[in-house]
């Protein structure tokens, strides 16, 4: 048996009802009770309440730990570049970086960037004091909570650049140290 049978999943919905319903009719009665001053009837009836509550929860629990060991087989893993008919962009190509008389060509724009950075010099990059969406282009330390970082020989080097941003951050530091780097935008 892979999935909870129709028939039985229907009656668990409505017993969940009919638990609400008695819970709502319990704690009219509850009120009530209290207003007409009848303190043992409300402690009686909340009690009750508890009772139910802890009912249905156990309830539901049951019926999400049987969905949870019988599931029709482990759920498939999305990956994050899915074909949709909808995107309104399309998938970019990657970067192709010339800098020392070096040419660097990986298969992500991460890669290519982190490694033109380890060609430039990490040391002489971290003391630009560059920043990338505020966080710091290198740093000693990574940033609290960014994931957008890669450890490089000591250094945590930020990643979260697009093409466009990439390649004015390679300008800038190539400018600054005066180096010569070639930016070049490759299409699949």
């Amino acid at each position: 048996m892979k999935k909870l049978p129709e028939v039985v999943a229907i009656k668990m919905s409505e017993l969940l009802t009919v638990l609400q319903n008695v819970m709502d009719d319990q704690k009219m009665a509850g009120a009530e009770a209290c207003l007409s001053g009848d303190f043992s009837q409300v402690t009686i009836i909340n009690d009750s309440c508890r009772k139910l509550q802890q009912l249905e929860l156990d309830i539901k629990a049951a019926m999400n730990n049987f969905k949870a060991k019988y599931q029709d087989g482990p759920a498939e893993k999305s990956s994050c570049y899915k074909k949709d008919n909808k995107r309104t962009r399309k998938q970019s190509g990657h970067l192709r970086i010339t800098v020392a008389g070096k040419v660097i060509e990986k298969n992500t724009l991460a890669e290519t960037f982190v490694e033109t950075l380890k060609i430039i010099g990490l040391e002489q990059v971290a003391k630009l004091n560059k920043t990338v969406t505020s966080i710091p282009l290198i740093a000693r330390i990574p940033t609290n909570g960014y994931q957008a970082q890669k450890y490089c020989n000591g250094w945590y080097i930020t990643t979260h650049v697009n093409k466009v941003s990439a390649k004015a951050m390679l300008e800038e530091i190539a400018k600054a140290l005066n180096m010569v780097v070639k930016v070049e935008f490759i299409e699949h």
